[in-house]
């Protein structure tokens, strides 16, 4: 072994270079093995669990130059350059990690390259590829699910992974254990604790239990999109926009993107908080948070991170109700008690026919645009139009507080009370 692999991290030394090397994915294996010519295939699965890996190995097996890339850091251009450079060379094998976060645009750039074969894609995501891969794409690649590793496969690659360090680092059974705990699944994330924890001891040293717990306490918290601080990390940046924190929550928005967080999954996130949380209050929160998610959708990651930036930044900084989040709510309530019993009066029927029309249907009803735009009037069930139930109690916030003050100017004589 070169001097230049004996400094590369354990997970990329023990990487495995043939298929009969690699724990767990017996089904995939199995499948792959019956490509004996190229084929382009989308592997998705938890983070950890082989995709590189096999990419690498299917590469050694068909003999083609391999060029990696990550989705994140490649544009149209990269792509473009590379067909260039198989149309000299002949067909190139293109390794494309989190390929799910690629615009539609951007996966279109592949097509021509896959359908020709001078490009063997094989693309790694974590996201199911039906809702994150155009469907041409889609059409045009072979999809392998690779399965989360076990804690039988989990302990052998620990066990390899110790059996390759030297000095051969001394862990107790409880040791290993949390080892593999703390890993979530992820084969590289368990080696890469694994190397820094034997750096962390001298040579022969017995570690305990106690140790990984003080090792894995005083690394950086990292951000793992498939556990436990992916929801922690989502939910404080939540609640900074809501509380009208922008620098916050620009804080845990860089904190995701930089950990990888999927992009799209922040934007759809923002546009419900401008709807329960902003509301009303500010009518251009939602339309805002839509466009985000469309303009991310069109030009991808990189550029992608500074229409999040604006979004997340001026949601954070408007006047908040969630006023019609309650609204709906209590009227989801509302209608569950008391709907089934209610029936439409006659002047709210619609009246399509002469038939409906004798019937009573839309008789009584007035035309508000006939009165000004406005006109008193019971919209309610007759049931309930002596005492109609209030769901929506606009708050004195924002744009808000005109909705409220004309609702109760209209409404005050009519009901006898302000809107409130």
């Amino acid at each position: 072994m070169g001097s230049l692999f004996e400094k590369a991290p354990l997970p990329h030394r023990i990487r495995p270079s043939a298929f009969a090397q690699v724990i767990g994915q017996e089904k995939a294996k199995q499948q792959l093995q019956k490509f004996k010519e190229p084929v382009s295939i989308l592997l998705y699965g938890p983070p950890g669990t082989g995709k590189s890996t096999i990419a690498k190995i299917l590469g050694n097996t068909w003999k083609l130059p391999f060029v990696e890339y990550n989705a994140v850091t490649t544009g149209v251009a990269d792509i473009k350059k590379l067909l260039e450079r198989s149309e000299k060379e002949g067909s190139i094998l293109l390794f494309l990690d989190e390929i799910h976060r690629f615009s539609s645009s951007q996966q279109d750039s592949l097509l021509k390259g896959v359908e020709t074969g001078s490009l063997v894609l094989i693309g790694a995501t974590t996201e199911s590829p039906s809702f994150r891969i155009t469907k041409p794409l889609l059409s045009r690649c072979q999809v392998l699910r690779l399965e989360p590793l076990g804690e039988k496969e989990l302990f052998e690659i620990l066990s390899r992974g110790i059996d390759s360090l030297d000095p051969k680092p001394d862990l107790t059974e409880e040791a290993c254990s949390l080892l593999v705990r703390y890993s979530g699944g992820d084969a590289r994330k368990l080696l890469s604790n694994l190397e820094g924890l034997s750096l962390s001891f001298d040579a022969g040293a017995n570690i305990q239990a106690s140790d990984v717990n003080t090792f894995l306490e005083s690394r950086v918290i990292e951000y793992d999109q498939s556990g436990e601080s992916h929801y922690d990390v989502i939910s404080a940046f939540i609640k900074s926009v809501r509380g009208s924190d922008p620098d916050a929550a620009l804080f845990y928005l860089a904190l995701m993107l930089e950990g990888g967080e999927d992009p799209l999954f922040i934007a759809r996130r923002l546009i419900i908080l401008a709807s329960e949380d902003i509301g009303n209050a500010s009518v251009h929160g939602l339309p805002l948070a839509i466009a985000g998610l469309q303009a991310l959708e069109t030009i991808g990651m990189p550029e992608g991170r500074i229409v999040l930036g604006q979004v997340t930044s001026f949601l954070a900084s408007c006047p908040k109700s969630n006023a019609s989040y309650l609204g709906i709510n209590s009227a989801l309530s509302f209608v569950k008690e008391r709907g089934p019993s209610l029936k439409i009066p006659n002047r709210l029927r619609n009246a399509p026919t002469a038939l409906h029309k004798k019937e009573g249907a839309s008789q009584g009803y007035k035309y508000p645009h006939d009165f000004g735009g406005f006109v008193p009037f019971s919209y309610f069930p007759d049931d309930l139009s002596e005492n109609p139930p209030q769901f929506y109690k606009p708050t004195r916030n924002g744009m808000e507080a005109k909705i409220r003050e004309h609702l109760s100017n209209i409404w005050k004589k009519f009901r006898g009370k302000d809107y409130d």
